[in-house]
């Protein structure tokens, strides 16, 4: 994120006098940034609709954003496309955070993104294939033995 795109900023100096001004940007995942995360990855384009405002010392913005998000199978590890809508998501900014009137939301719309990626998935709309293989190794509801809970060190005082 070292160079900021155009489209990122806001310029509040052209929102008073009740101005709104429209977003409507596609901006290529890449700016998501996770060279860090072996998991999960984003494919195609973020599309983002939204408005900008200034109510009373605050930047309103408000948008709705579309990701898709590439992530392995729980169970068989397998690449699964999960597509990500956030809508009519608000975010309030004080104006005297602001320093240079240029509001840039970039890294508000990463970590907006990042927020609302599933941390498991499973492919076949939630039916792995696989499922039936891994049965062995999973524990039903209600399964389990005095062993297995542990240490129960206040047992006793019941």
């Amino acid at each position: 994120m070292n160079k900021i795109n155009e489209a990122f900023k806001i310029y509040v100096d052209q929102l008073h006098d009740g101005r709104i001004e429209y977003i409507e940007e596609k901006f290529p995942a890449d700016f998501l940034a996770l060279k860090l995360e072996d998991e999960l990855r984003f494919t195609g384009e973020v599309l983002m609709d939204g408005q900008t405002y200034l109510a009373n010392d605050a930047l309103v913005l408000r948008f709705s954003v579309t990701a898709h998000a590439v992530l392995p199978c729980s169970i068989c590890n397998q690449p699964v496309d999960v597509e990500i809508n956030i809508q009519d998501f608000y975010h309030m900014e004080p104006l005297a955070a602001i320093k240079s009137a240029v509001y840039c939301f970039e890294n508000l719309l990463r970590e907006t993104i990042l927020l609302e990626a599933p941390a498991f998935v499973e492919c076949n709309n939630g039916k792995c294939d696989n499922r039936n293989k891994m049965k062995k190794f999973l524990k039903t509801q209600g399964e389990s033995s005095p062993d297995e809970e542990g240490h129960q060190p206040f047992a006793h005082l019941t």
